[in-house]
């Protein structure tokens, strides 16, 4: 679309056709990973090098565990076709390229599996010494507005300063 490239990446979600997305403008890569319920040597790869991402952390597995959800709806949420918990979002951002990532939003964060702050709490152990913006996009607050800027592994190899 114009000089935004999207490109759609499958993941495993009980959805027909389930898919999530990068966008790169040739300077910044911003992926979006809601979802998901697990991850997969795909979504490392497509997702290795970006500005900027908009992560799903959706369940507390011992909240999950524990709360008021009937046992087959924890088995879905909680199954590989479900939705990604605390430490598989935490475990994302140990295979993926953390130096040129800006900005992490957690986001999809459950209402009755978790709480804004064990999610925060599981991703801030995964990015010891990373020196981003973490945000928390809350489901009836979202995000303020941000503004991405950086070079990302595109527009540097193409710059020949890498």
């Amino acid at each position: 679309i114009g000089d935004l490239e999207v490109s759609p990446v499958a993941v495993p979600h009980d959805a027909r056709e389930p898919c999530q997305f990068v966008f790169d403008n040739g300077r910044e890569r911003l992926g979006v990973l809601t979802d998901t319920g697990s991850i997969t040597p795909w979504i490392v790869e497509q997702y290795a090098r970006l500005d900027a991402l908009f992560l799903e952390a959706n369940y507390d597995p011992h909240m999950l565990a524990y709360g008021p959800y009937p046992g087959f709806l924890k088995a879905r949420v909680g199954g590989e076709l479900g939705h990604l918990s605390n430490q598989q979002a935490a475990s994302l951002l140990g295979m993926i390229d953390l130096e040129q990532l800006q900005h992490i939003a957690i986001a999809h964060i459950s209402e009755k599996n978790n709480r804004p702050e064990l999610a925060r709490d599981a991703l801030t152990d995964a990015l010891a010494g990373w020196s981003g913006e973490l945000l928390l996009a809350e489901q009836n607050q979202g995000l303020p507005w941000q503004t991405i800027s950086g070079l990302s592994h595109h527009h540097c190899a193409q710059s020949g300063s890498r």
